[in-house]
């Protein structure tokens, strides 16, 4: 059983349907129906990662998953989801945050990998809508975006083609015989298994009271404001050294964001956080000054207490499984997050990425 029914539950399924093992998914509200429903669905290439960094070989299996599925993914699931390659400039607009743009473009040609430093001219020349005062821009390996809702629904569907199945309902706690799990239970009946997944974004935390080991996550609140510009776009995106981004979508919108808020399990969209986000837009790009706005949605993550992602076998009760934590990275990490769990899932170990770092248990004592 995989409870939740999010892109991190959903990719799990997928990767053990395709190793012959049928999940039941139970999600409460609907497929994608949180953060993988509403995120922007822009993937962004790792730079060159830290050895010491635990998330860098896992970010960058990810997107090399995600070309993979972009080839593989909609004739299997019969589900297009938009996936495209776009570039995405990172603006510099200070002395420092250029001479920091310059030195990782140095280290990536260094390295053999892509990555340029452009002038103000030649960022206009590739992204005519960027139009005030930068320094430059850093330009590295194309990126991709997609729809998440979309895809997050190719990946179940797919699964269901090869056995799967979902059901709509709550988790309301796990069964056990001593240290071994012996069944779930949603909405209070009693399902049983000897297997399952813990992939309910922010709300995992609740099965901490079930599993009696720590899964500390809490909901980080993300808003984005989607904008139609009066002309269209180049298919070029971008984002500031605060994280902050805007990308053209197909469809002719382009999506802000976002924001980083801890206010619990608020979803209530703000206005402040709009007028913030549709400042950074108009800070680079006279095109969406006075932009209409469409739409604003708020959505939340699942963060976890040390930002680094909760992925491995539960502590003290064979069979159960946690994958949770991935922040603003949930949609990028989700294919490699999937690919291990289903080969820790079925061989007992994970042989694509090292979990250690990930491991549920570095909380017990913590």
């Amino acid at each position: 059983m995989i409870c939740g029914g999010g892109v991190i539950g959903a990719a799990v399924a997928y990767y053990l349907a395709k190793r012959g093992v049928r999940g039941l998914i139970v999600e409460a509200e609907g497929i994608a129906s949180g953060a993988s429903g509403a995120a922007a669905g822009i993937l962004t290439p790792p730079m060159l990662p830290d050895p010491r960094d635990p998330l860098g070989a896992m970010l960058r299996a990810g997107f090399d998953l995600h070309l993979e599925l972009a080839r593989t993914l909609p004739q299997e699931s019969g589900l297009d989801y938009a996936f495209a390659r776009t570039p995405r400039l990172w603006l510099a607009v200070s002395e420092a945050e250029e001479r920091h743009g310059r030195r990782v473009a140095q280290t990536l040609r260094a390295a053999g990998a892509e990555g340029r430093w452009l002038t103000p001219p030649q960022v206009h020349d590739l992204c005519d809508w960027i139009d005030r005062p930068i320094r430059g821009a850093l330009l590295g390996e194309l990126a991709a975006q997609l729809d998440p809702h979309r895809f997050t629904h190719a990946l179940i569907a797919a699964a269901e083609r090869l056995g799967a199945s979902t059901l709509t309902g709550r988790v309301t706690g796990l069964d056990r015989k001593g240290e071994r799990l012996t069944g779930v239970r949603v909405d209070g009946r009693l399902i049983p298994t000897d297997t399952a997944v813990i992939a309910m974004g922010p709300w995992s935390s609740e099965a901490a009271a079930w599993l009696g080991s720590p899964v500390p996550v809490e909901p980080l609140k993300g808003q984005i404001v989607r904008v139609r510009p009066p002309r269209d776009l180049a298919p070029c995106g971008f984002s500031d050294a605060n994280d902050d981004y805007a990308v053209p979508k197909l469809g002719g919108l382009v999506y802000l964001g976002t924001t980083e808020e801890r206010v619990g399990f608020d979803v209530t969209p703000t206005a402040a956080a709009r007028d913030r986000i549709l400042r950074f837009g108009a800070r680079f790009a006279s095109v969406l000054e006075g932009a209409e706005v469409v739409e604003q949605t708020a959505c939340l993550r699942p963060l976890s207490r040390d930002g680094l992602p909760i992925m491995g076998p539960a502590p003290g009760l064979a069979g159960a499984y946690v994958a949770t934590g991935h922040g603003r990275k949930g949609l990028m990490l989700a294919p490699a997050s999937g690919r291990a769990l289903a080969e820790l899932v079925v061989a007992g170990r994970a042989s694509s990425i090292d979990l250690t770092a990930f491991a549920p248990g570095r909380f017990q004592n913590a």
